[in-house]
């Protein structure tokens, strides 16, 4: 049965016959096929089938839609409230009518829950054989997984394994496999299983692949290698030896949470970056990350959490002076969750020659603001500088205006000062008293205005 069959008896209640609703000429569907198009693609794809039922016009326009987004969230069945919980019960049979109707929502869940799956499978499986996806620009299959079953992630690998061997870019070529290649330029994919073949299959098919987001995916990829990609977006995927990442043409990483195997060093190769954004809990990639230089990155936001905890042993932990020296040239910097520990015991220089804007967010600067100073020192042309929920030292009362810095030459501080002398602050804060954070910010520079200087508190 067609999808579009489904939906044609509610089509005749709607009042549109051929082309013309009940409210005038259908001035829509006069439209070219390429704005239909266009506008359907902006559409899930259950409300992109049930376009069919619109008039003729429409009734065949779906299946050649260059967009489909196959959302696993268009399929929900909820319990009427009068099926789960009978109000007219007495107050005598309240505790037994409660374990009851306690009982029937357990059950309606789990009724529903594989009604769903079942509803999503029968969509999604008629949908990828009557849509040639090789001839599609974008492709999203999002399943979510506290509503699919434990094996949902394999079935939905399922789908796309056999769509990407018997799926040819030519609509007269049906027989048979074809090696030809796809038009596809962004793929999506959400609580999909990937095996280590996966890439393969996508490097051999869709060589014009720019960009790939992958979000809660459990994968057995151990290298993501592509001359075609501009962006990559990896979200809370938990990977097996996931060991390198190597394109020339990559624009956009993002690492955003997951996992990967304890002793594996993942190695990025990106020269042609300009954005980077790496957000990871250093307990799950105890292996650490190695990053080339640079050059071309222009904004980068590097966020670790977990290494206050001393008892977590990981090697990015005590990486974090190399990643900020490959990604010295950016112009927009945010740091978010640096302890101490990110300039090692050691003296360290680095310039970050272009740094117009930095932000150091939840970081401690308990140490004497040693972390702050050496940015200050290290960017001439810092602009903005914003502190968010950072962690100030404790100072006892001193003279107002002491520097901190007594193990600096004189030179060095003149030279802080002028760095200071025009640089714009805010300092973001939950709790405490903001005056006095403007106190001992100032400890850094006495040529810090005040005026320069703003505070923002939040909640």
């Amino acid at each position: 049965m067609e999808p579009e069959d489904a939906f044609r008896k509610r089509a005749r209640a709607s009042g549109v016959v051929g082309g013309t609703s009940a409210g005038g000429p259908d001035r829509l569907s006069s439209l070219p096929d390429c704005l239909l198009h266009t506008i359907m693609s902006s559409l899930k794809a259950r409300q992109v089938v049930q376009t069919s039922v619109l008039s003729t016009r429409w009734r065949h326009l779906w299946r050649s839609v260059p967009c489909l987004d196959i959302d696993f969230d268009e399929f929900s069945n909820t319990a009427p409230a009068s099926d789960v919980f009978d109000s007219n019960e007495s107050d005598d049979d309240t505790s037994d009518s409660d374990s009851d109707n306690w009982h029937n929502h357990k059950d309606w869940e789990h009724v529903t829950k594989y009604k769903d799956w079942e509803d999503f499978e029968d969509f999604a499986v008629t949908l990828m054989r009557s849509c040639n996806i090789a001839q599609l620009d974008s492709f999203r299959l999002h399943v979510v997984q506290s509503r699919a079953p434990e094996f949902g992630n394999r079935v939905a690998a399922g789908w796309l394994r056999r769509a990407m061997k018997y799926c040819t870019p030519d609509r007269a070529s049906y027989q048979g496999l074809s090696s030809g290649s796809w038009r596809l330029k962004r793929l999506h994919l959400c609580h999909v299983l990937l095996d280590n073949n996966f890439l393969k299959r996508v490097s051999s098919v869709c060589c014009s692949l720019e960009d790939l987001e992958l979000d809660d995916c459990s994968c057995q990829i151990q290298s993501i290698t592509s001359h075609s990609l501009k962006t990559l977006v990896l979200k809370k995927c938990r990977w097996r030896n996931l060991s390198e990442i190597i394109s020339p043409t990559l624009k956009t990483l993002v690492i955003d949470g997951g996992s990967n195997t304890d002793a594996c060093v993942l190695v990025i190769l990106a020269p042609a970056l300009a954005y980077l954004h790496l957000a990871m809990h250093i307990a799950l990639f105890r292996g650490g990350v190695s990053l080339n230089v640079v050059p071309s990155v222009a904004k980068a936001l590097i966020h670790l959490w977990g290494h206050r905890h001393r008892s977590v042993r990981s090697k990015i932990g005590g990486d974090q002076f190399k990643l900020l020296c490959c990604i010295s040239n950016s112009t927009n910097l945010e740091l978010s969750g640096v302890g101490t520990t990110v300039l090692g015991k050691g003296p360290r220089f680095q310039e970050f020659k272009n740094l117009r804007n930095l932000l150091l967010d939840k970081t401690d600067l308990s140490d004497d603001f040693k972390t702050l100073v050496f940015f200050l020192q290290s960017s001439p042309i810092l602009e903005k500088l914003t502190l968010r929920h950072c962690l100030f030292p404790e100072y006892s009362n001193k003279k107002k205006g002491t520097p901190i810095l007594n193990k600096t030459s004189s030179s060095e501080l003149h030279g802080l000062d002028l760095l200071c002398e025009n640089l714009k602050v805010e300092i973001i804060y939950g709790y405490g008293y903001g005056p006095h954070l403007i106190r001992l910010l100032r400890r850094v520079s006495v040529n810090l205005s005040k005026n320069n200087i703003k505070l923002t508190k939040v909640n």
